[in-house]
């Protein structure tokens, strides 16, 4: 018997999201229902078709409340995320289902996810990831071991992912809903409480993923120690390269975000005591903090 695939749309009510619906509705493998969750009480443009659900949250209670309403409400025995600024490629569905076939046929718990063209800002386009995660390797080695400088080398993204409705039963999507890494932080839990889950990284571009220039503008609030909090408490059993690896990168991105040279150093300092950060994550902080301190001059310069 095919599996039902409920799809999940958080949305805040971007003009993006009837785009978004859309392509999980064209699918070529049929969709049983898209629930369309509603962050606003502002009106909303979808499709007409019998098959989509619009919930309503109580009100700004997050992407991961979201997600998880819908997933409460689903009927189907898949369940695949999408946000409502990305699209689907036509034979998503089909081509990840197909993937996992054997799996499920076994009855065995499975994640699928897959590679993306990411368009934005403007008219740059690239392809992440650009390697995927290897058979049976950890989440956290391949998230957050810091192998080069380039941005998009690994990435298990919302959009690309679905998986069997029983895992958000083992481990509710919204566990830590204000988690800074909401993907991660579930991923990480599945495979600690379903060890033999098999995570299948299809090497097809099936989605798209936008990047607007509000995603690279820099924040006034320095999240550093939320993102610390989290690799102290995610990453604690992973290897000290691991750790060490996030503590020098996220952290600190949120502290360049903010112009927080203290936020940098706060991450480096953390890296050091908790972990063994390898030298391309040491280089990473170190050229974070310069570009604090060019923007902070050409700043005072003006």
């Amino acid at each position: 018997m095919r599996p039902s695939v409920s799809v999940v749309i958080p949305t805040l009510g971007r003009p993006s999201l009837y785009g978004a619906v859309q392509s999980a509705l064209e699918q070529t493998y049929p969709v049983a229902e898209v629930i369309v969750v509603a962050d606003t009480d502002l009106a909303m443009s979808l499709p007409s078709d019998d098959r989509i659900v619009v919930l309503r949250s109580e009100g700004r209670v997050g992407p991961a409340r979201c997600r998880q309403l819908g997933i409460d409400a689903a009927h189907g025995s898949v369940i695949a995320l999408l946000d409502d600024d990305d699209e689907w490629r036509r034979v998503k569905l089909e081509r990840q289902l197909a993937a996992v076939e054997h799996e499920a046929a076994f009855g065995k718990p499975w994640i699928a996810s897959s590679r993306m063209a990411v368009v934005g800002p403007g008219t740059r386009r690239r392809v992440w990831p650009r390697r995927l995660i290897g058979s049976g390797q950890s989440v956290a080695e391949y998230l957050f071991r810091f192998t080069g400088f380039t941005v998009g080398g690994a990435t298990l993204q919302t959009s690309t992912l679905c998986f069997p409705v029983d895992l958000v039963g083992t481990v509710p999507w919204d566990t830590d809903a204000d988690a800074p890494h909401e993907e991660a932080s579930w991923l990480l839990r599945i495979r600690r409480a379903v060890p033999d889950v098999c995570l299948v990284h299809h090497p097809d571009v099936l989605s798209t993923y936008h990047v607007g220039n509000s995603s690279l503008s820099h924040s006034s609030s320095d999240r550093a120690d939320e993102y610390i909090a989290w690799g102290l408490q995610y990453l604690g059993e992973e290897s000290p390269r691991v750790r060490g690896d996030y503590l020098c990168t996220s952290p600190v991105s949120a502290a360049v975000s903010a112009r927080s040279l203290a936020g940098v150093r706060r991450s480096m300092w953390s890296a050091i005591r908790h972990g063994r950060p390898g030298p391309f994550a040491v280089v990473y902080a170190v050229l974070g903090a310069a570009r604090i301190l060019v923007r902070t001059a050409h700043a005072s310069v003006r």
